[in-house]
């Protein structure tokens, strides 16, 4: 049982001493669902790695519209469009997040709030997004991601994203 507890132990600790290589060049593209994040309900999103440390991307997610507490039985489709540079070039990574969403139809959203989140929407059809995530891109092809983000549009809304995906 000891002998047991000192494996685990030095397992925990050397972990960050081991990496893998980055898998962004090998497998460029990636289609990936974002669960809140960027699209605020959910995206389908593609992306394509424009170099070792840098990855471009779009998508297109929808979300509820609400006034106050009330429901509206409205919503409003989003086009996220973004970019993550990578802070290292290991499978998995830290990366930095910029872009923005596109608010299809930022004149029936005007002054309603995402029914996920607290983001009030203004008439502006284009709201920035900055954030800061962690990836890994395994050498199978699975894509994973958490992401923290601040959105600006009427108010400021910080916000989270989980994305899963397949790179190729």
């Amino acid at each position: 049982m000891m002998k047991a507890r000192w494996i685990i132990v030095w397992g925990l600790a050397l972990a960050p001493l081991a990496h893998a290589e980055h898998t962004r060049v090998t497998y460029p593209s990636a289609v990936s669902v974002e669960v809140l994040g960027k699209g605020l309900a959910f995206a389908v999103q593609y992306d394509r790695v424009l170099n070792d440390d840098l990855v471009a991307g779009f998508g297109y997610g929808s979300v509820s519209l609400n006034r106050g507490q009330e429901d509206t039985g409205q919503s409003v489709s989003l086009i996220p469009v973004y970019a993550h540079y990578y802070f290292t070039r290991d499978q998995a990574s830290f990366f930095g997040a910029a872009g923005f969403t596109i608010v299809t139809d930022a004149t029936k959203s005007n002054g309603l709030e995402a029914s996920t989140g607290a983001l009030k929407f203004s008439s502006s059809p284009v709201i920035p997004v900055i954030g800061l995530g962690y990836e890994n891109r395994t050498d199978t092809g699975f894509l994973f991601r958490a992401t923290a983000y601040g959105m600006l549009a009427k108010s400021y809304a910080p916000w989270v994203g989980v994305t899963f995906g397949y790179a190729f």
